[in-house]
This record gives C-alpha cells, sequence and structure tokens, in this order.
C-alpha cells in the first residue's frame, strides 16, 4: 500500500502537468486569435469593417460557424483572397471571427428534435395554396381567396411555429404552402419539404448552391404537387419530386463564370422559364478587372425533361472597347440581367420580365426594361424600356476604373412585372423600378405607358425593390428609401407603404413609417425592401427594421405588428435567429401569413428563420 505522501506527491506531479497542458494549450490558443485577427486585418478587415456596403459586416461573423468560413475562403466568394492564405491561416480566422476552434473530423450532418407527423412516403393530397412568387402566373400577390383573416381579428395573430436553417446568415427562399405541407430552400442550399402542422421536416434535398426565391409547384389537374422546380445560385435549374424529395433532373442554365439564379422561376404547361442575373456588376469594382462580359438571359427548359427549349439574351455579344484608365480591355455592351420571377401572359402566350442595368459602355434599349417574349420561341415581341442609358456597377460607387461613361443610375427592375385588370376590366402589366417610380403598361399595345407615378425617392438602395401587390382597385407600394451616398436618388423620402389607383395610378393614402430602430452592431431602417402581399382588406409588410406589419387597405393605418428581430424557440432544435426582412414577402394561407427574416448583407441584421402566424397561434 502506498503511503499517503506518495499518493500526494502524484497528485502534485500529475496537476503540475495538466496545469502545464493547460497553459501550453491557452498559449496556442491566443497564438491562433492573435495571427486570425492579423491575417483578417491584411485580407479582410477592408471591407467588412464598413468600406464595402454588400460585404457582411464584422459582427455577423458570430453567427458563421467556422466550417463555413472557411468554405468561404476556399470555395466560396473569397476564394480570390484566400489563395493567399495558408490553411491554418484560415483555421486562425475562422477561430478568431467565430470564437469556436474548427474541427475536421466533426460531421456536418444535422439532427433535427422533432418528426413530421406525415409520412415521407404518403401520397400529397392537398392543393398548393400560394405557388411560385406572386402566387399565381400574374405575380399580383394577392390571396383573394383568403377568408379567415380580415381587419377586425389580424391583431389576434401570434407565432405558430418556427422554422431555422442551420449554420445560415440570411433567409432568402419564400416558402410555397398548402395545407399539409410547406417547400422552402435554404442559404446552404438544403431544400425542405415541412409539416404544416409542426414544421417540422418530412425529407430534404442538397443543391449545389443556395436557394433563393420561391420554389415553383408543378402540379396535376386537382392542384396536388407533383413536381418542385427552382434554380440555385451556381446557376442551375433543378426538378425534384414533390412528394419524395427525389432529383428528376438537373440543368446548368448558365455560360458565365459570375452567372447566377437569384428571381424564382416560372411555369407553364411543360415549359419552365429560368431567369438569368449575374455577380459581375460588383466583380467589375476591381481595377484590374476586365468589365464586362455577362448578358442578361431568359432560358426555357422541358419540365418533363430538363432539355433546352431556348435561349434569349438582353444583349448583343458583348465585343472590345475601350481600355480603362487602369489599361485594361473593356467589353460592351454587357449586364441587362433579369433579377426578379418573369410573368406568365396565357391569353396572348407571353412572358414579361424586367431586366437591370447594363455593366458597360454602351447601354442598349434593352435594359432597365420590361421585355415580351413568345413563349413558344423565346422572339421578343417587344420592349418597353424606363430607363434610358442606365450602365452602371460598382466601380462607379468606389471610383475604380471600369466605371461607365453613363454612370448610372443603377435603375434596376428587381420587382416581378404584375399582370393583372382594374375594376373596368382593363388589362395591366404594373412595374416598380429603384428610381422610386410605379408605372402601368398597356400589354394590349406593345407595352405603351399608361400612367406612371413617384412613389420614393428611389436611387441604388431606393426605390421599389423586390415587388408590389394589387387587388382590382389599388396598388401597394413598400418602399425602401434607404439612405446611401448616391447622386441618383430624387425628392423626398418615403418609406414605407403606399397605394396607388390602379386605374389613374393617383395616390390613394401614404403611410411613411416611424423609425422604431434600437442601437444595434447592424443597420436598421424602416424602409419595406421585401415584396408586400394582399388580401381583400389587408396588406402584409416585413421591413428592413425587422417588423411585420398588416395595413388597412382603405387607409393604410397599421392594424398589426410584430418585432422579427430577435431569438425564436423552434420545435427543430436549430437556434434561431430573426433579422432584417430584405427581399421574400409574406405568403398568406387559410388565415396563416408565413414570412422569412434574416439578411446580412448590406450591413443588415442576419436571420435564419421561417416563421408562421396563425390567429392565437393555433
Amino acid at each position: 500500500m502506498r503511503s499517503n505522501k506518495s499518493i500526494f506527491s502524484f497528485i502534485a506531479i500529475w496537476l503540475c502537468f495538466a496545469s502545464g497542458n493547460v497553459l501550453a494549450q491557452t498559449a496556442q490558443d491566443d497564438a491562433q486569435l492573435a495571427d486570425g485577427e492579423a491575417q483578417y486585418g491584411l485580407f479582410c478587415a477592408e471591407c467588412h469593417d464598413g468600406a464595402l456596403l454588400e460585404a457582411p459586416q464584422r459582427a455577423a461573423f458570430e453567427f458563421y460557424s467556422p466550417g463555413r468560413i472557411i468554405d468561404v475562403l476556399e470555395f466560396g466568394s473569397m476564394a480570390t483572397s484566400g489563395m493567399a492564405l495558408t490553411r491554418e491561416q484560415k483555421r486562425n480566422i475562422a477561430y478568431y471571427l467565430s470564437g469556436e476552434q474548427y474541427d475536421e473530423t466533426r460531421t456536418e450532418a444535422v439532427s433535427f428534435s422533432c418528426e413530421a407527423t406525415r409520412d415521407a412516403n404518403s401520397p400529397l393530397t392537398q392543393p398548393v395554396a400560394w405557388n411560385g412568387w406572386g402566387g399565381e402566373s400574374g405575380n399580383t400577390r394577392h390571396q383573394a381567396s383568403e377568408s379567415i383573416l380580415n381587419k377586425t381579428n389580424v391583431n389576434q395573430l401570434e407565432l405558430k411555429w418556427a422554422f431555422a436553417t442551420p449554420d445560415t446568415t440570411r433567409s432568402r427562399s419564400q416558402p410555397v404552402v398548402t395545407a399539409e405541407v410547406t417547400f422552402i430552400g435554404s442559404q446552404e442550399g438544403t431544400v425542405y419539404a415541412l409539416d404544416n402542422s409542426n414544421g417540422c421536416p418530412s425529407w430534404t434535398f442538397s443543391a449545389d448552391a443556395e436557394v433563393r426565391g420561391a420554389i415553383y409547384v408543378d402540379t396535376d389537374d386537382e392542384g396536388i404537387p407533383e413536381t418542385l422546380l427552382f434554380g440555385d445560385f451556381a446557376g442551375s435549374a433543378y426538378a425534384v419530386n414533390a412528394r419524395t424529395g427525389e432529383l428528376n433532373w438537373k440543368k446548368e442554365v448558365h455560360d458565365h463564370p459570375q452567372a447566377t439564379i437569384t428571381g424564382s422561376v416560372i411555369a407553364h404547361g411543360d415549359t419552365l422559364i429560368v431567369p438569368v442575373s449575374s455577380l459581375e456588376v460588383l466583380r467589375a469594382a476591381r481595377v484590374g478587372y476586365s468589365c464586362c462580359s455577362f448578358r442578361g438571359a431568359l432560358v426555357a427548359l422541358s419540365i418533363s425533361t430538363g432539355e433546352e427549349l431556348w435561349r434569349t439574351y438582353t444583349t448583343e455579344e458583348p465585343r472590345p472597347t475601350i481600355l480603362s484608365t487602369a489599361g485594361i480591355q473593356q467589353y460592351g455592351p454587357s449586364g441587362a440581367p433579369i433579377w426578379s420571377s418573369p410573368t406568365i401572359d396565357v391569353e396572348r402566350n407571353l412572358v414579361y420580365a424586367g431586366t437591370g442595368e447594363n455593366y458597360s459602355s454602351p447601354a442598349n434599349d434593352y435594359s432597365d426594361a420590361v421585355l415580351a417574349m413568345d413563349m413558344l420561341t423565346g422572339e421578343i415581341v417587344w420592349a418597353a424600356q424606363l430607363t434610358k442609358d442606365d450602365a452602371w456597377n460598382g466601380a462607379c460607387s468606389r471610383g475604380t476604373p471600369n466605371c461607365p461613361e453613363e454612370d448610372g443610375p443603377d435603375y434596376d427592375i428587381g420587382a416581378s412585372p404584375i399582370l393583372t385588370r382594374d375594376e373596368n376590366g382593363r388589362e395591366i402589366i404594373l412595374v416598380g423600378q429603384k428610381s422610386g417610380m410605379v408605372y402601368a403598361l398597356d400589354p394590349a399595345n406593345n407595352g405603351a405607358l399608361i400612367w406612371e407615378q413617384r412613389a420614393g425617392s428611389g436611387g441604388t438602395m431606393g426605390g421599389i425593390h423586390y415587388g408590389m401587390s394589387t387587388n382590382a382597385e389599388k396598388v401597394f407600394v413598400g418602399v425602401s428609401d434607404l439612405p446611401t451616398n448616391n447622386p441618383y436618388n430624387v425628392g423626398p423620402a418615403h418609406p414605407g407603404v403606399h397605394a396607388l389607383s390602379l386605374s389613374t395610378g393617383e395616390v390613394v393614402w401614404r403611410n411613411d413609417l416611424p423609425n422604431k430602430c434600437e442601437e444595434s452592431p447592424f443597420l436598421c431602417w424602416q424602409g419595406i425592401s421585401a415584396a408586400v402581399s394582399s388580401t381583400a382588406d389587408l396588406v402584409f409588410a416585413g421591413g428592413l427594421d425587422g417588423i411585420l406589419r398588416a395595413f388597412d387597405t382603405e387607409d393604410g393605418s397599421i392594424l398589426w405588428e410584430t418585432n422579427t428581430r430577435q431569438s425564436f424557440g423552434t420545435r427543430n432544435g436549430i437556434e434561431a435567429r430573426g433579422g432584417s426582412i430584405e427581399s421574400d414577402g409574406p405568403v398568406i394561407v387559410n388565415g396563416q401569413v408565413f414570412i422569412t427574416s434574416g439578411y446580412e448583407k448590406w450591413g443588415e441584421a442576419p436571420g435564419n428563420v421561417l416563421l408562421v402566424y396563425s390567429l392565437n397561434g393555433e
């Protein structure tokens, strides 16, 4: 038997050894943090500490996992900067920003703590209640059939359930809803089929990249979901079995390294229409970049096979023009991306698409325009240009050499065109623009102007961003008018929600929203960037401040509001945070309101949550 003295000596030796290990580990951690801070300062801080508006702010990285930071540095948007870093330096940056050590042995599989009540093999029996971006082919974002929610009971809305997507900092996928299931994409590329009774996933599908906008559901004759159709941020379109989540086909639609799909797809018959946009508009800010070679496009695919049926570009093929002041060859015309969902005119067999600005000189006739294309051939039947000579890219706001001679004003059409009829039966195409202007065009007369009205001051971050809504009497307009130091705004700002007469364009009411922002490391603004949605007597709008509101359609008064910019408990066991509501609008179905919350770019507040509100939370 050992003496007490021997035992105490052993313990003392072990404690010294353990203490030495702890001290050594602490010293190693400190060294890694110091190196991570140093590397961040050299390669990242210039953009992420506020100089580059579209880059996530430093505070947002607290919501990133270390693995995600490393992936971005190796394969994502920061891969160019990451080439100058060793693997260890990337790990150290990830440690410094996230506060967590990267563990290469850790599996990334997500375990959800709840189970769907419906079996993934069970047939779907309920029709789609809100399909695609605008609810139907005209993209009106109006739920005429809503009979449960009204102005007398909307103040009883309470949170029913929340669903959080893991390892994400933005929620930019608008849900598609039936009585049984909600389909939604995510930043990390997962598509979920959620049980509508409790928000738990019955199946998942993994795309190659972020799935933005809304999924479009191809249905049978009874409106029952058969196939999910969507695009990803890497420029591929997908067809997935709605019941099982199995892949039917995948098709790359891009022909440019910077091409992407930001808008929602739409379909008619066996034809899927895919809008193609690009982030080259930001890449052009680099001094040595040869600007620009991307051109916007609509691509038509067969829903049955994925075969390409036609492709229509918004500019001619770019050709060499001049040398920049840095001596780099320039190309043009370029750009005119299609950022948003197209709209289907079934009667005329046309598809309408709104375009953005040209990226380089010369500006052409199809930028900042509504294009009408033949559904069978893709031929451009007519074009209605709303702003001429708009060529702009990120170099213009940063003073780098690639700014086109036109220098803006960056008046994209980011909102989907709306095809509707006024109370007299006259057909109208409604268009909202970043200029702050709303236009009514005549589809029976090649897009001739019926009326125009200014809703906001406009600018690069102003005006109408992602969409309006309409009934037979009024147009409901969300206006961002985010203050930026650009010269393109006109008149006073009107951040809020406003109603115009559908027939005449006259202002019926305005609601310039108050600033209810509290101190935060993230940008907070009361403007409405996300699309708005309506019922017979309610307008729902989510703000950049994270507040979701319901307005009275008659006078614009606020009948209900809730702040989504907070933490939420979820049934799926993933930490949930709301933030800025930036692009996707409310979906209104059978007395429920679905909204996503969170966006980490442009200094805005990150988040990762889908929220569902119902009367009394039931």
